[in-house]
């Protein structure tokens, strides 16, 4: 095969030119000095030369290369990869190149492999080296400029961009404890991985706080293989929970428990760190700690571009990592009550019963508010419906009131006096302050924001969710107890009724109920037109076909309100607040709102029997251990 041609050089240029190589050179830098005819000579040989100047060569003759080396312990992890995009984006703004180098975890070829990267390029970033300290600090000394991700540095600081690990691994930690876990294990990262250690730091503040929590740690790694190798030793620990050292771990692990028919997170929880893209597409989609991979990448190069211009930062830079909570967590076996504060979920038994939704993602136009969805008997038959077409605004069991000083927070249209249902633009909101759970008690503080979004109310919500039994039949109580505060001045409550629609007085507490073939029954007798208005203590909706019933109960004390029931349009039932008058509220004042619910998969209708359950349904639901000598009594069980 014939010789490929040699390329033209610098001298052959001068020569055709007829000037002198420093004359070529100082052209090709575009020096303003140079004679203009000498430029011409320069200009017209480069073409006729077809040369192109190395780049390598004027790099030398500049002292800059135009490019920054990236090192890394694996280039497969996909948190490096997200690190490099980050960098490389960030840094071809400015036209500089990326050049990466993997160390594969070799620790004892990492400096050697960092020293001829940085010779090769203008400045270095170094991901979570392995080296010994002093051998980094010594690196530091002599090859910067250089970032360091996820490594301190004590001789300068400035130089450290993290990550805060230890606050990632505590907020799993606190998630998994949420949701009932007490032995939860700890998949290890390589041994000299610094960030191995935040973690560890981080889960022993876990158990420090939790005297009932028990972390342990089992050796893994930081590659997928070292997660999938470990699944045995995870299932002899005994532990409810996993936290691994990374995603990659963590995927790894759940594609052997897979294998192993281990049902995830049923049997066990498993969570990760770093949110690789990968993470929500696993089966099922996996709880990690969210790290802003691409932001490490540009605030690396950032820093080099500054430190290169002469102006390096002063301070170092950490970053917080945040909870994506998915199907891979989930209660512990044994858990029972309120569980996990960040979405809350009434675990009765063995079963979930009911979710507690903040509503953050409701429409404005349809009253954004904290409501009960799904919520199910213990057979599983739900007792809710959210967002149905017929009526959009209803969601499940919430606090809904259609007129608060003629701010609405039912949602939906509104009855104006002589002109009918309008959509208006006076939607409030209830916004989450405060939520906490403790065993089966959950406790939430909320203000209510008007459509100009100024406070009109506070509320404080106490949900409890108790285990019971009618005869022979498991059940399971809910008490909602709400106390709105007139804390920002005066309240006016009033409804549709209020302002002329005959019969339409709802607002408080509200049901809505799936479309059932349903019965009411209240003391007072059965059907709509009975239970509409009346003021019985108790209301019993009752689904023969399902062979399932919901005995409501005003709590005891205070006057029942009148029920608000809608059977034959929709299943919608509550006690209405404003009936048919106005409910004033004077500043400081407070209105205690408050029902107790029976949820049994058995279909009761006889009348004595719905009133002798009312009677007690009271006690088991607010009695912290009810011990009651009727047909319907706390599970000692649950109480041991």
């Amino acid at each position: 095969m014939p010789n490929p041609p040699r390329q033209v050089t610098i001298a052959q240029v001068a020569e055709y030119a007829g000037v002198s190589q420093a004359s070529v050179s100082r052209v090709l830098n575009r020096n303003q000095k140079v004679d203009p005819a000498i430029s011409a000579k320069v200009r017209d040989a480069i073409e006729k030369l077809n040369y192109s100047p190395s780049q390598m060569a004027r790099n030398l003759v500049r002292g800059r290369s135009n490019t920054v080396a990236l090192v890394v312990p694996d280039l497969e992890n996909p948190m490096f990869q997200g690190v490099l995009k980050g960098l490389a984006r960030e840094a071809a703004l400015d036209g500089y190149r990326v050049l990466v180098a993997d160390t594969a975890e070799r620790v004892a070829d990492e400096e050697d492999i960092a020293v001829e990267a940085r010779s090769r390029c203008d400045a270095l970033v170094l991901v979570s080296p392995r080296m010994p300290a002093e051998r980094l600090e010594a690196l530091l000394a002599r090859s910067g400029p250089i970032v360091v991700v996820n490594r301190p540095v004590a001789s300068d600081p400035a130089a450290e961009l993290s990550v805060d690990y230890e606050h990632a691994t505590r907020t799993l930690g606190e998630h998994l404890v949420a949701l009932g876990h007490t032995r939860i294990a700890y998949l290890a990262g390589p041994p000299q991985a610094y960030a191995d250690g935040l973690r560890r730091h981080g889960l022993a503040e876990l158990v420090a706080r939790h005297e009932r929590v028990e972390v342990f740690d089992l050796a893994a790694g930081s590659q997928v293989e070292d997660g999938y190798r470990a699944a045995e030793d995870v299932l002899s620990s005994s532990a409810t929970a996993v936290i691994a050292f990374n995603d990659l771990v963590a995927l790894g692990l759940l594609a052997r428990l897979r294998e192993l028919g281990v049902d995830v997170p049923g049997e066990i929880s498993v969570a990760g760190i770093d949110d690789i893209p990968l993470a929500r597409f696993s089966a099922p989609a996996l709880t990690t700690m969210s790290v802003p991979r691409l932001e490490l990448g540009a605030q690396s190069w950032r820093r080099l571009r500054d430190a290169m211009a002469g102006s390096p930062a002063t301070h170092p830079l950490s970053y917080r990592a945040i909870l994506e909570a998915r199907g891979s967590t989930g209660p512990a076996p044994e858990a029972s009550g309120w569980l996990s504060p960040g979405r809350p979920v009434l675990r009765i038994g063995d079963r979930v019963v009911a979710r507690y939704e903040e509503g953050t993602s409701i429409d404005s136009v349809l009253s954004p508010r904290p409501y009960l969805h799904p919520v199910e008997t213990l057979g599983g038959v739900r007792v809710t419906d959210s967002h149905p077409t017929d009526h959009l605004h209803h969601f499940g069991i919430g606090v809904a009131l259609p007129d608060v000083n003629g701010t609405s927070y039912w949602g939906g249209r509104t009855y104006v006096q002589d002109v009918g249902s309008v959509m208006l633009e006076n939607q409030g909101a209830q916004r989450r302050d405060a939520l906490t759970v403790d065993d089966d008690v959950l406790v939430e503080r909320l203000t209510w924001i008007d459509e100009r979004e100024v406070a009109q109310l506070s509320e404080v919500r106490v949900l409890t969710g108790r285990p019971a039994r009618v005869g022979e039949r498991d059940a399971w109580t809910l008490g909602w107890r709400s106390t709105l505060a007139a804390n920002f001045g005066a309240l006016t409550l009033g409804s549709p009724a209020t302002n002329g629609r005959e019969g339409a007085g709802y607002g408080g507490l509200f049901w809505r109920f799936p479309r059932w073939d349903a019965t009411v029954i209240t003391r007072d007798g059965e059907g709509e037109r009975i239970a509409h208005g009346s003021t019985s203590p108790w209301l019993a909706v009752v689904d023969a076909g399902r062979r399932v019933t919901v005995l409501l109960a005003q709590p005891e004390g205070r006057p029942a309100l009148p029920w608000f029931a809608r059977v034959d349009e929709y299943l919608g039932i509550g006690p209405a607040v404003a009936w048919d008058e106005v409910v004033s509220v004077p500043e400081g004042g407070r209105l205690e709102l408050g029902i107790d619910a029976l949820l049994i998969d058995r279909a009761i209708t006889d009348a004595a029997e719905l009133e002798q359950l009312a009677s007690t349904l009271g006690a088991v639901v607010n009695t912290p251990v009810a011990g009651l000598e009727t047909g319907l009594v706390a599970n000692p069980a649950r109480h041991s």
